[in-house]
């Protein structure tokens, strides 16, 4: 009966559509309830809900071009077999008729597998091909579980436009799609949600409209064309941007973050990435930042910054949903002190990403642990904490659990330095100018503190893959994280194992699957290494947690085997180390499940994908892919063959730190490192953790008077984990004026009245190139 209600009839009546305004979308999700208007009336020119037939194959002028397709209760079904043997159906249309909406509801019923689709045709020519086609794969939470399509005039495919939806199209369950057309422009919607917007529909402009299975049983219900007389908003309002960034040599600079004063402020940015929105309310349910119309003020950020909505009334959330929605904004940040305001958000506009502001006047380990627990567990990716709390330890440690830091302060030049120097990925400027003015003052390949390293299978460059020896060798050696991968036995037991099979890194055969534990243990996983290793055995998951439980060190766990997350989070959460674990895998299932089961355990998606040849093609790749990430709450650990220069600062920008896979190539980490990665997955732990941490002097503030000499020494530091101190070579390095001061080695002497700004660096060869890493300025004086 409810079914029946909501069902309409094919009576043809003139509706009222308005046109979208569209800010910040891409051919992304957006998460947006969307109604067509014009001020003009427009025409129903199809509309068939199927229960009028009576015994009809199909209704009244529609065509089957191939396969098999009929109305049968009350929906039109068609089925494939298989992608050679499709099925389509195509519904005429009047001539002329090509800018409309073309919208119904699809259920799969069944499909040989997840990549197998049905679709939307439009602008078909010739009541066969050439057309477009809005593809929807089973499996649509893939990458290119949603396609913009082009069969050509060769009948060949032409695929422009992938994206995905957040969650895969289940069985029996119905979707509703929506096409509009207007000229060259298309938008393509999932219940009400846009997901696919392009100007590349230019072939053809007119066309009649059907659909099509490949591969899978599928029900549409409630098709309604309308024409459409509205143009779409310009594609370049949804256009991927990096926000302007200070001049500097540094190559990982934090991003610099403004508080919003006013929309005039907007329009001068020189170096601001994103800026920080208070919200307000009024009993109207308006929305407000510092007095001014929230509309106004994302208006004026569009395509130059991105808007963080600051939200600590709950009250005031629906009213900004709405906005959001409205507005169909995709590139926000969500920043509240209440964690859960984030998943709140999150659950109405999943792609919206999230920071957590910490307000208490301490932050100990047990606050340092319950925090990052709470922004992985709602759904965030960023700690907002202010600058007199934070120390590069507590910047270490949730680096290492792939939450970035955004420090608030910079009320001067020397605050900014100090917030740079701790190691915090975003700066929320107290003064932006002396922020930017301390981002230009430093030397060429500046590196202000090394990135966290990931130790690859543990250190197979040195011991046994996947073995304890290598596990605690890593460890001994620095790593920050220990990756490994989990597989489960023939009775049902995780042990690390990378391959499927024991073959190539054991004495044994067989695949893991087919073997028991006991089996498995008999093993020896370290005699083809070396005889060193001999007698090494596949450790169990339990043991690898059991070895590293309460130790400095994240585990990096790829569940390789598909369909046992539920148990690894098990093993983990049994273990008592949710604060100490994050897990990873290719199958995003997987990475979904693991979530789910423990909200409070990070994880990661493993992918490995072609970099666009263009600067607009990789940052709407990497708009892409962080709202994928975004949408199932995890970070985007790509191969270090899919960066580029582009995506690196579009996470940056965006509060995510992402770990990269698998360095074997010195030269290559060197060429990564120079466009900012931070977290490099490596078989060489040592390449890096040979290199000391930061450097550190014992004063801050230096006077002088003319002629007098001073020698400014640093001490470095050589282990994040290990209070470990050296004398290292350094020289001097000088910002500010040149003739105030003439320096020699670690001496400067002073020469006439001035101020400038001290750096000790220590130069080293790393990767085939040079870096500098250099202390937090000494400010000198001189009178």
């Amino acid at each position: 009966m409810k079914e029946q209600l909501k069902k309409r009839g094919r009576k043809i009546t003139p509706i009222v559509i308005t046109s979208m305004i569209a800010l910040g979308m891409g051919s992304v999700p957006q998460i947006v309830s969307t109604t067509v208007h014009a001020s003009t009336q427009e025409r129903v020119l199809i509309e068939e809900n199927f229960d009028q037939l009576n015994g009809q194959a199909l209704p009244n002028g529609w065509k089957l071009i191939e396969g098999q397709a009929m109305a049968k209760e009350g929906k039109l079904l068609l089925t494939s077999p298989a992608t050679s043997k499709p099925s389509r159906v195509i519904i005429p249309l009047e001539e002329g008729a090509g800018d409309y909406v073309f919208e119904a509801d699809m259920t799969f019923l069944s499909a040989v597998e997840d990549t197998r689709w049905a679709s939307m045709m439009y602008r078909v020519q010739s009541e066969n091909y050439p057309y477009y086609q809005f593809a929807v794969r089973r499996g649509t939470n893939a990458l290119n579980g949603l396609e913009f399509a082009i069969r050509n005039e060769r009948n060949q495919w032409e695929v422009p436009e992938k994206t995905f939806y957040f969650e895969p199209f289940q069985f029996n369950k119905s979707y509703h799609l929506k096409i509009i057309t207007k000229e060259n422009r298309v938008q393509q919607f999932v219940n009400g949600q846009l997901v696919v917007d392009t100007d590349l529909a230019s072939k053809w402009i007119k066309g009649d409209v059907g659909f099509q299975a490949s591969g899978a049983t599928v029900q549409f219900d409630n098709v309604k064309v309308t024409t459409n007389s509205e143009l779409l908003p310009p594609l370049e309002n949804s256009k991927a941007f990096l926000a302007n960034q200070p001049e500097t040599n540094m190559v990982n600079a934090p991003t610099v973050i403004s508080n919003f004063e006013n929309v005039e402020e907007i329009k001068s940015n020189k170096g601001i990435s994103s800026i920080i929105l208070p919200i307000e309310g009024n009993v109207q349910g308006e929305l407000f930042v510092k007095g001014t119309t929230l509309s106004e003020v994302i208006e004026a950020v569009r395509g130059k910054m991105i808007p963080i909505f600051q939200v600590e009334d709950e009250k005031l959330i629906p009213a900004l949903e709405s906005l959001i929605k409205k507005q169909t904004l995709q590139d926000v940040h969500i920043l509240s002190s209440n964690a859960e305001m984030i998943k709140i958000i999150k659950e109405s506009i999943p792609s919206a990403r999230g920071s957590v502001l910490y307000k208490k006047e301490s932050l100990n380990k047990h606050d340092l642990e319950e925090l990052a627990l709470s922004i992985h567990g709602n759904n965030g990716k960023v700690a907002v904490i202010p600058q007199k709390l934070i120390t590069p330890e507590i910047v270490h440690y949730l680096h290492s659990r792939t939450i970035s830091v955004w420090g608030i302060g910079g009320e001067n030049e020397s605050d900014a330095h100090a917030l740079i120097h701790l190691g915090v990925d975003g700066i929320i400027a107290g003064d932006e100018n002396s922020t930017i003015s301390a981002f230009k003052q430093y030397p060429e390949n500046t590196i202000v503190q090394r990135p966290i390293v990931a130790a690859h299978r543990g250190i197979p460059s040195l011991a046994p893959e996947n073995t304890m020896a290598g596990f605690q060798k890593a460890y001994d050696l620095g790593a920050d994280l220990l990756e490994t991968d989990v597989q489960r036995t023939k009775d049902g037991h995780l042990v690390i194992m990378h391959d499927y099979t024991v073959d190539r890194t054991t004495n044994g055969t067989g695949k893991v699957s087919s073997l028991t534990l006991e089996q498995i243990r008999q093993l020896d996983a370290g005699i083809k290494y070396g005889a060193d290793f001999a007698g090494e055995k596949v450790p169990t998951f339990r043991e690898y947690l059991q070895a590293f439980k309460g130790k400095d060190v994240v585990l990096l766990v790829e569940i390789k085997e598909a369909g046992i997350a539920e148990q690894v989070v098990k093993e983990i959460e049994e273990e008592g180390m949710t604060n100490q674990v994050l897990t990873q895998s290719f199958q995003i299932g997987d990475v979904v499940k693991s979530h789910e089961t423990n909200p409070q355990i990070g994880v990661g998606y493993l992918y490995s994908s072609g970099v666009p040849s263009t600067t607009d093609g990789k940052l709407k790749e990497a708009q892409k892919l962080l709202n994928y990430a975004t949408i199932v709450n995890a970070t985007l650990n790509a191969s270090y063959g899919s960066l580029s220069e582009e995506f690196i600062t579009y996470m940056r920008q965006r509060g995510m730190i992402n770990l990269h896979w698998t360095f074997r190539n010195e030269e290559h980490l060197g060429e990564q490192l120079q466009q900012g990665l931070i977290g490099p997955i490596t078989d060489y732990t040592q390449w890096l953790t040979d290199a000391p941490i930061r450097l550190e002097t014992p004063i801050k503030k230096r006077n002088l008077k003319v002629g007098e000499s001073a020698t400014i020494q640093a001490k470095a530091f050589l282990h994040y984990r290990e209070d470990k101190q050296d004398n290292i070579e350094t020289k001097l390095f000088v910002s500010g004026d040149q003739n105030s001061v003439a320096v020699e080695g670690n001496t400067i002497k002073a020469l006439e009245p001035g101020k400038v700004n001290v750096f000790v660096a220590h130069t080293f060869q790393m990767h085939g190139k040079e870096w500098n890493l250099v202390s937090e300025p000494v400010e000198v004086e001189i009178r």
